[in-house]
């Protein structure tokens, strides 16, 4: 029984098939230009299987060349799915694109004129839509402090303090 489950197991990881569903974001703030760099890792296959739901498209993103073509519709569902407001009050944030990377696309945005943040809450259901195990760490970074929180279905939203 244990040689099996290993074997099922092994097909199962060389198969490419990932057993659980997570998006990692990164939150860094940087000191000098006085902004927030924010980068989103999802796996394609999850996020394009998202979005064709979402937009009622048919994507295939790992055959694409460039990520421009879907740059409007990423940046949309981040918008309805990512919010963060530092010190109280909710940042624009603004959203600069994205690439492929093997099976995971970076999406990257900013948020512009912070000053000393100290707290930020984080809403994050990006995939809460299409998986019901979705879950989303967020890990934040202020002067070389990390914090990290793990938002799923069920509270999409948390804060951390860096006071």
């Amino acid at each position: 029984m244990i040689f099996s489950n290993y074997i099922i197991g092994l097909i199962w990881v060389l198969s490419g098939f990932h057993p659980f569903h997570v998006s990692i974001t990164e939150l860094i703030y940087k000191e000098e230009s006085k902004s927030v760099q924010v980068m989103h890792k999802v796996f394609v296959d999850d996020f394009e299987q998202t979005l064709n739901k979402n937009y009622n498209v048919n994507l295939d993103i790992l055959v694409m060349t460039s990520t421009e073509a879907i740059d409007s519709l990423v940046e949309d569902y981040l918008k309805r799915n990512f919010s963060v407001e530092i010190n109280g009050k909710k940042q624009d944030i603004v959203y600069l694109g994205s690439e492929l990377e093997d099976n995971v696309l970076w999406c990257y945005q900013e948020i512009y004129k912070v000053r000393k943040p100290e707290v930020f809450t984080v809403t994050n259901s990006i995939m809460f839509d299409e998986f019901d195990d979705q879950s989303n760490l967020v890990h934040t970074t202020v002067k070389d402090k990390l914090k990290t929180m793990r938002l799923m279905e069920r509270n999409k939203t948390d804060v951390v303090r860096f006071n």
